[in-house]
């Protein structure tokens, strides 16, 4: 027994010591703790809330549809809170009732309808439907490392390493009530268990419809109030939406009238149409444009009276004969070297059998327009500056495409490009150029030979007071070319040697079988805007004749 009593003391200081000391095991870890997520909202475009707190305490929202400043505003609807009871009234008021900012409207009987348009979780500042978001979380235990988000609208969360964004609500509604939940996520794959959530009231935006930049013709460029068109015009638009651009559903256009039923609808991704067939007589043009949520954009129309830059007036040409003069001089501000042209072409064709086009400063902005001008007609008669200056610019390089087009097509073209420096013409490939008087003059009585038939030669009969160039066709590109005229044999004080081409005419092979229209180039100016230029042997009327009854001929 004396043995039993002493060690007792021993044994139950052992036990008590290793129960103080004793560590849990490894495998059954200390658990880990949830992030936490916190959200901002950064309003980028907030409809205004005015509160009121009146004498009683009772608290006035107004809701509102527009405002002009911080005095002046339009209600659209009011919600009034008794404090007594604890009641909400929600009214719509007349919008046509203009209200200085801050009135309180509790004691107004003006409502006519009782709604309830807000979610009273809601913020009482209703947004419009693009909205920026920022979120942070932490961790007590550990790192986040991303967030899960989802709107009312998702079935699914979403995942990110982003800790903010600019989303855009997708409203189908006038106004409509949206929430926005966000939950972090740490380094131990833990999920914060209460989400940060916002809720929104968003009210939709109406879509914007506006013509292309520089779409539409400008008065400076045109040197007139008039748009003149042939049967066939471009008009192209862009659009927009605050509420995202995929809201769009339809755009409309009319011509002329603006009934309910003259409206003619479009798909929402058609950035242009092209009208053809357009009857002669003066036009104008309406658009707008209609989102999900049918709320309509604003019209436009072409011609406007509130652009004072472009054309006041829109006018369809007919299309008469198959002959077009183009005139691509618009320094020419008195259209004498268009005179001058028209009347070769009556004696040649008959008087006004043909048609014109004043071009300006620069081609109508659709390339689908200047081919549709061109292929109204068999042959062009193309006449471009006798000289330009920095402030004017011949338009016929950048209408290159249309005229391979044309003459690939059949189309014949006569074109008559004096000061010019870039020499790429794809419509008629050159393997090289001479300028024929470097001192900037070419004198009276030198001729210019025809190849064809010395009945034909012409003159100079007036000083060329501009560079004029010779030419050497690439005639690898060409299944055919013939020369039409070159320079006489050079007299003292001439700038060129040997007998360089300054007109000439080429075809090129559109098939084995098929050849394309004929085009020719005059490099020496027939007119200069007040006298012509080769008239010292007869009149070009003599080539023009040879042209219509000889090369340009079915």
């Amino acid at each position: 027994m004396r043995f039993y009593f002493f060690y007792l003391p021993i044994f139950l200081f052992i036990s008590l010591s290793c129960q103080r000391w004793d560590y849990k095991d490894p495998s059954n870890p200390v658990e880990t703790l949830a992030p936490e997520t916190h959200l901002s909202l950064i309003a980028l475009d907030t409809i205004w809330v005015a509160p009121q707190v009146g004498e009683t305490g009772d608290t006035t929202l107004f809701y509102l549809i527009d405002y002009y400043d911080s005095v002046y505003v339009i209600i659209d609807s009011m919600e009034v809170t008794d404090t007594t009871n604890g009641d909400t009234t929600y009214w719509t008021y007349d919008t046509s009732n203009y209200l200085w900012w801050g009135t309180d409207l509790s004691g107004e009987e003006q409502g006519f309808e009782t709604i309830s348009l807000f979610d009273t979780l809601a913020f009482h500042t209703i947004t419009t439907s693009k909205q920026e978001l920022s979120w942070w979380g932490d961790d007590p235990d550990g790192d986040v490392v991303g967030y899960y988000y989802r709107w009312s609208t998702d079935s699914d969360w979403n995942y990110t390493e982003e800790e903010g964004g600019i989303f855009y609500v997708p409203i189908r509604t006038e106004l409509d009530i949206f929430s926005f939940e966000i939950k972090a996520v740490d380094n131990d794959r833990n999920e914060d268990t209460s989400p940060a959530k916002l809720v929104l009231p968003i009210k939709n935006s109406p879509p914007q419809i506006s013509f292309r930049y520089l779409s539409n013709p400008q008065i400076a460029d045109i040197s007139s109030d008039t748009s003149y068109t042939f049967p066939t015009r471009t008009f192209i638009w862009d659009l927009y939406d605050q509420d995202g651009n995929e809201t769009i559903t339809d755009i409309f256009y009319t011509l002329n009238d603006t009934c309910d039923t003259c409206w003619q609808r479009l798909d929402s991704d058609a950035s242009s149409i092209t009208l053809t067939n357009l009857d002669e007589g003066l036009y104008t043009i309406y658009f707008k444009c209609k989102d999900i949520a049918g709320a309509e954009s604003k019209m436009i129309q072409f011609p406007d009276s509130t652009n004072e830059n472009e054309a006041q007036i829109w006018k369809v040409k007919p299309i008469i004969g198959d002959v077009l003069i183009v005139d691509d001089y618009p320094l020419d501000g008195d259209n004498n070297t268009l005179n001058w042209f028209s009347s070769k072409m009556d004696t040649v064709l008959g008087e006004s059998n043909y048609s014109f086009w004043e071009i300006g400063d620069e081609l109508p902005f659709s390339a689908t327009d200047v081919s549709a001008n061109l292929n109204y007609f068999k042959h062009i008669i193309w006449f471009t500056a006798y000289n330009n200056t920095a402030a004017s610019n011949d338009t016929y390089n950048s209408a290159e495409a249309s005229l391979v087009n044309f003459i690939m097509g059949g189309g014949n073209l006569f074109i008559n490009p004096i000061d010019f420096e870039d020499t790429t013409f794809t419509w008629f490939p050159m393997d090289s150029m001479t300028t024929l008087n470097p001192n900037g003059r070419l004198r009276s009585q030198r001729v210019v030979e025809s190849a064809i038939d010395s009945t034909l030669d012409l003159e100079v009969s007036s000083l060329i007071a501009v560079k004029v160039k010779g030419f050497w066709p690439d005639e690898s590109e060409f299944e055919t070319v013939t020369e039409l005229y070159y320079m006489a044999d050079p007299q003292n004080g001439d700038g060129w040697t040997g007998n360089p081409t300054v007109c000439s005419m080429g075809q090129y092979k559109v098939s084995p079988t098929e050849l394309s229209g004929k085009v020719v180039i005059l490099t020496l100016p027939l007119y200069d805007g007040n006298r012509s230029k080769l008239d010292g042997n007869g009149t070009p009327l003599k080539f023009f004749q040879y042209l219509f009854d000889e090369e340009f001929i079915e």
